[in-house]
């Protein structure tokens, strides 16, 4: 039980991520670049989340897998042990593990088309503020 309260904050805030990803990339015809990056993004998060949840071992830290690790090495034999969990918990925490590798290669670009699309909101907004209250001056002879 004390394994969920690491599992799903991570989980969630990792979805939360992609489902802005998904809802930015869709909301918008973005130039190519910025799908070229989107896609290039995704690639390395698919890497990166295999690599998470299949082969990142962190003798260091003595951990196996990450965030959420699955096995510790005992620093006396150089040897991996299981944390003890549940089957059904393990399996989750692999899958977290997969989606956060995801989440962190997504989250640049996130941002970035984030901050792109907030600039381009502020430039309309300006544009849109500029007084055409008195067209008489256009007028003139």
């Amino acid at each position: 039980m004390i394994g969920l309260l690491v599992i799903l904050p991570v989980a969630f805030f990792a979805g939360w991520i992609l489902k802005n990803s998904v809802t930015l990339y869709r909301g918008r015809n973005w130039p190519s670049g910025w799908v070229g990056l989107f896609w290039l993004s995704a690639a390395l998060g698919l890497g990166l989340g295999i690599w998470f949840c299949g082969y990142a071992e962190w003798e260091a830290m003595q951990f196996r897998r990450l965030p959420i690790p699955i096995a510790r090495l005992d620093p006396a034999t150089g040897v991996w042990k299981a944390l003890e969990m549940p089957a059904a918990l393990r399996q989750l925490a692999l899958a977290v593990d997969f989606v956060a590798g995801l989440a962190l290669a997504m989250f640049p670009i996130t941002a970035s088309m984030r901050i792109a699309e907030f600039m381009d909101e502020s430039r309309r907004l300006k544009a849109a503020a500029v007084d055409h209250s008195n067209p008489s001056a256009d007028d003139a002879p």
